[in-house]
């Protein structure tokens, strides 16, 4: 499966273009107008997924009203599209599958992340959090702290992979993630992805 960038082009500048081939996942920073997709992604997590992302059960209400306050905070909201990144003449932006919610304080910035069951072990939260992290590092912020619950395997393998501090109280569980170390990594796929696309694209010149 490809994986865009954060807002990508296809040259992976920051710029208002859909991903090359409007294909795959795309990632880009979420604004108020994009409401309603993302709505959308949380209305279609299992309820047990919706419990362990806001550690408690969650009604329809209490979903629209997190929405809403979503672009009231000092933070960001990092979407993952599958298909088109922005609406265009002739189309509409591919639905939200992966969301990363942060809210920062200070130094540090507060995670929630949810990705779609089909894209499970992929790669997509860590690409979603790394991204993240190249984002936020500019304005100062130097840790990413995520509060789960022991069962959330998943954001517990998150941190394990991507060699986050973690510290268990009970049934509860706070992963502190290092932004440098993120960063880094980030680097690195954006290095990789660039050479595997340099060397397709020396392949096509020459097949």
């Amino acid at each position: 499966m490809p994986y865009g960038l954060p807002n990508i082009s296809c040259l992976g500048y920051p710029v208002a273009m859909p991903c090359a081939g409007h294909a795959g996942l795309g990632f880009r920073e979420a604004r108020a107008g994009d409401a309603e997709a993302v709505l959308a992604h949380l209305r279609r997590m299992a309820p047990a997924d919706l419990r362990l992302r806001f550690c408690a059960t969650v009604s329809d209400t209490s979903l629209i009203a997190h929405v809403s306050r979503i672009w009231e905070r000092d933070g960001l909201v990092l979407a993952a599209h599958d298909g088109p990144l922005w609406d265009g003449p002739f189309h509409k932006a591919g639905p939200v599958r992966g969301l990363a919610e942060l809210c920062v304080t200070g130094d540090g910035a507060e995670l929630g992340i949810t990705v779609d069951g089909t894209l499970r072990r992929r790669g997509v939260g860590t690409w979603l959090v790394q991204t993240a992290a190249s984002l936020l590092a500019p304005r100062g912020v130097r840790t990413i702290t995520a509060y789960t619950m022991a069962e959330n395997a998943g954001m517990i393998a998150l941190g394990r992979a991507t060699a986050a501090r973690h510290e268990r109280s009970g049934p509860d569980v706070e992963i502190t993630f290092d932004v440098e170390t993120l960063r880094s990594g980030y680097l690195a796929r954006r290095l990789a992805a660039g050479a595997a696309s340099a060397g397709w694209r020396a392949s096509a010149r020459t097949a």
